[in-house]
């Protein structure tokens, strides 16, 4: 069965799941270093300190026969009690053959037998040995030295002692260590449970989030109240969601402006054609007036379509590369809008300095200009004028655009760069606007890397001010 969690995801590939498994994984290991290293090094060292003890009283006892003129019973019976050794471990004293000469066992059944123990057999060698062994209850040590006269060896001691002792205080340690490590990891297990069930509720508020915006609901807010990491990827999300209403807003009022601005040329044209059918025995130059006004029209949805379409360029993010002579801008376009600057009887005045180097697209930076003087142009009285001022900034070149016209109110100030926005719609509509050219001027300049400012008294006029970067070439470089 394929089971699966949040959104389809299964259970396996889930964050939650992989945290268990990385928990479980860490808490075996963990155990396992906590219930082997401490009991090992315990162990050592309880085998440590049992041999250090036990070679030092083999030592002692050895040396004492060393010093006897005798090895014999009595001799070491003498010596093992004035050391006060062999009350909880079994000793053994033999000679150079191997024979038993004393046990602390009352009762001893070896006393004159050859004993073969590999320890004793060693210490006949002159080896001094311990050997300690643990069979899980109890530990056995082992420890023997030879007795040497005039450097040979005369006989042995051998030690063995059969320690419950260590053993439980190993076993208790161990059950000790056992017991507190799984408290503490069911304990964390429990905290793990709890940590990882509020993150997945987190991530379900993110994923939740995703789901709404893919269903297009972008009006939808995680709203998650936290400085971590997904609190900040909840605000930027949120960011995000801001900005897709915006614009899902901007494209819906884009898409009912278009399909208005187009539908009324459209309308004009199909009852213009209409008008040309229907009438019997029409005469010629009302067939021609009417077409006159077809071609108006379409001139007019020309004019739409191109703008729009250079407005889609630019939101798609066409490049602005390049460099290019402002001067030459302004006054290539002051001289394409002479003859219509003329039909209003606008005067256009330019102040400029030789060259004004920017960087960024010409096109771009053209279609700016052009826009803004077009404009002035357009909103202008009749017998007004345009003053074109481009003056040098810190790092940019400034250029005005004032006109003596109609002014703007300050309430749509914030509107007028919005497309299709017309501040006087009855003059646009008979000078042939179409409400894009401030937003192009805007979305220019904004790929250029500047932007656009304007200040107006309504009645009286309007002044542009437009920020272009300035490049390092200078005026008089040849390139």
């Amino acid at each position: 069965m394929d089971t699966r969690g949040h959104g389809g995801l299964k259970i396996t590939n889930s964050l939650r799941f992989k945290i268990f498994l990385g928990f479980t994984v860490l808490a075996a290991v963990l155990l396992l270093i906590l219930n082997i290293y401490p009991v090992r090094m315990m162990r050592r060292q309880l085998v440590e300190a049992k041999e250090s003890e036990m070679r030092s009283n083999v030592a002692a006892l050895s040396a004492a026969l060393e010093s006897s003129s005798l090895m014999d019973y009595d001799t070491a019976s003498s010596a093992i009690s004035i050391m006060d050794i062999g009350r909880d471990q079994r000793v053994l004293v033999t000679d150079g053959e191997g024979r038993v000469i004393y046990d602390n066992l009352k009762f001893s059944d070896v006393i004159g037998k050859t004993v073969l123990f590999p320890e004793v057999i060693e210490a006949l060698y002159g080896r001094d040995v311990f050997r300690s062994v643990y069979d899980g209850r109890a530990f056995s040590h082992r420890a023997t030295c030879a007795v040497m006269r005039d450097g040979l060896v005369v006989g042995s001691v051998y030690a063995y002692q059969y320690d419950l002792e260590s053993a439980r205080l190993l076993s208790g340690t161990k059950s000790n260590i056992a017991r507190i490590s799984f408290a503490v990891t069911a304990a964390t297990a429990l905290f793990v449970l709890v940590f990882t069930t509020s993150l997945r509720r987190r991530f379900d508020r993110v994923l939740e989030g995703v789901a709404q915006i893919r269903g297009g609901n972008y009006e939808y807010r995680i709203n998650m109240e936290s400085e971590d990491e997904l609190g900040v990827i909840a605000a930027e999300f949120d960011q995000m969601s801001d900005q897709l209403t915006k614009t899902e807003e901007t494209r819906r009022q884009f898409v009912s402006d278009a399909s208005h601005e187009l539908k009324t040329p459209l309308a004009s044209i199909k009852l213009l054609c209409d008008s040309i059918l229907q009438t019997e025995n029409i005469k010629v130059d009302d067939v021609r007036e009417f077409l006159g006004d077809i071609r108006d029209e379409i001139d007019r949805l020309t004019r739409i379509s191109e703008g729009l379409l250079y407005l889609s360029r630019l939101d798609s993010g066409e490049a602005s590369e390049g460099e290019c002579d402002l001067t030459q801008l302004v006054n290539r376009a002051a001289e394409l809008l002479k003859a219509y600057a003329d039909e209003f009887e606008v005067k256009i005045i330019s102040s400029l300095p030789p060259s004004a180097y920017i960087r960024g697209s010409s096109d771009m930076a053209y279609q700016a200009v052009f826009n803004l003087m077009q404009n002035a142009v357009k909103y202008n009285r009749k017998g007004g004028s345009v003053h074109v001022t481009l003056k040098e900034g810190e790092d940019r070149w400034l250029l005005h655009v004032a006109d003596t016209g109609i002014g703007i109110k300050e309430e749509e100030l914030g509107r007028i760069f919005d497309r299709f926005y017309r501040v006087d719609k009855m003059r646009s509509r008979e000078t042939g606007g179409t409400g894009l050219g401030l937003s192009i001027v805007g979305r220019c300049l904004d790929a250029l890397g500047g932007h656009v400012e304007v200040s107006s008294t309504y009645g009286e006029g309007s002044c542009f001010t437009a920020y272009f970067p300035m490049s390092e070439r200078k005026a008089g470089d040849i390139s």
